[in-house]
């Protein structure tokens, strides 16, 4: 678990530090709600990358002010219900986590850095560390 958490960390700082965001209007925001856009979950226990030229569907992911969540898949409704969030949860002795719990899913760890969403599946042993970046609107 240590080995996947410690993967998950580099992926995202690599993510990160490699983006050029130049032309990006104004600071980015750390809040969840808005809408987000699919890029890709690696992990399950043969270590799949998914992307939507892969697949050949997208997903967004839609956070409203309310707790409310939506999921759609291409334009079409997959998911709706509730969302909450669970801050500074003591996941070990030395590791604390921001938790998102949709409905009754497990929680999954999250963070949001440079308008871009991580979720990591860290109650599932095999589980999928999923990248999202947040729509601007036009």
């Amino acid at each position: 678990m240590k080995y996947v958490t410690l993967l998950f960390t580099a992926l995202a700082l690599c993510s990160v530090s490699s983006c050029n965001k130049s032309s990006s209007p104004g600071p980015a925001s750390t809040s969840i709600t808005g809408s987000w856009r699919w890029v890709k979950p690696v992990g399950g226990i043969g270590g799949f990358t998914l992307t939507p030229q892969n697949t050949g569907y997208a997903f967004t992911q839609v956070y409203g002010a309310d707790s409310s969540f939506k999921m759609y898949k291409k334009d079409s409704l997959q998911v709706s219900g509730k969302f909450s969030i669970t801050k500074n949860y003591k996941y070990s002795n030395t590791e604390t986590l921001n938790l998102l719990k949709i409905n009754d899913q497990n929680p999954t760890s999250f963070m949001i850095r440079n308008d871009t969403l991580y979720q990591n599946d860290i109650f599932i042993s095999d589980g999928f560390n999923t990248v999202y970046v947040r729509v601007r609107p036009d």
